[in-house]
């Protein structure tokens, strides 16, 4: 079942240490989960935590995004922005 008050704003668990993030725009910058778009690129791309570079973001399916085009990744950045910001919706 989808919250949708809280869609995408993180704290779905997908097992053990492993829930989603917020990634609606914060509230000063407007940037999605926080992040410049060159930081969400690289996300998207690698499968990198920004938070945690050296750890790789099991649950994303990053191989797929990766093979986005830089204008589908730009499309998928600018629409986050012009979501709602929402507060974390972790427990």
């Amino acid at each position: 079942m989808i919250n949708v008050a809280g869609y995408l704003a993180g704290g779905r668990p997908f097992g053990p240490g492993i829930v989603s993030k917020n990634i609606t725009p914060d509230p000063v910058y407007g940037r999605p989960a926080g992040l410049t778009f060159e930081e969400f690129e690289t996300v998207l791309r690698t499968g990198r935590d920004p938070d945690n570079p050296s750890h790789i973001l099991q649950v994303m399916p990053w191989p797929v995004f990766g093979k986005m085009t830089d204008h589908d990744i730009r499309a998928v950045y600018e629409y986050l922005r012009a979501i709602p910001s929402l507060p974390d919706n972790h427990p």
